[in-house]
């Protein structure tokens, strides 16, 4: 049996303070928009990051968190105000502790992609601070 890996897609409209003296994406922009990729990612499955850090799988409060440990964007093409871009999130791989979640941003309606990256996400137990397991249900929603 081949285990799908979760994907999500959300559309993004660049606001004007999207964007830097140059007239184009200002890149800081980029990993903000990568979290909420990961963010509505992990709601479409039923998880959901709470108020105080911790993770919340199908409503039940958990003793974890997740934190970013690496991200990564590569530019390939400009975006500038007013665009409608899509952000194509997807889950590449997941392991004991971490998970690793792939990006793509083009515009609505282009194939050719303006960004690429990834970011690697580490569970941690709240109350050590160390890294931790990801709960085994929260594997489960993120690979079917």
């Amino acid at each position: 049996m081949t285990t799908r890996l979760a994907r999500k897609s959300i559309r993004i409209r660049v606001k004007a303070g999207d964007t830097d003296f140059t007239g184009f994406i200002f890149h800081p922009r980029i990993i903000e928009w990568f979290s909420a990729g990961r963010i509505e990612l992990l709601r479409s499955k039923k998880i959901a990051l709470l108020k105080d850090g911790s993770l919340s799988v199908d409503g039940q409060q958990q003793k974890v968190s997740i934190v970013v440990g690496e991200v990564y964007a590569r530019f390939h093409g400009p975006i500038k105000f007013d665009d409608l871009v899509c952000l194509q999130t997807r889950i590449s791989e997941i392991r004991d502790k971490t998970i690793r979640f792939d990006f793509v941003i083009k515009h609505v309606g282009d194939d050719r992609p303006l960004v690429t990256g990834y970011s690697t996400s580490v569970c941690v137990d709240r109350e050590t601070r160390r890294a931790t397991s990801i709960p085994a249900r929260m594997v489960e929603l993120l690979t079917t």
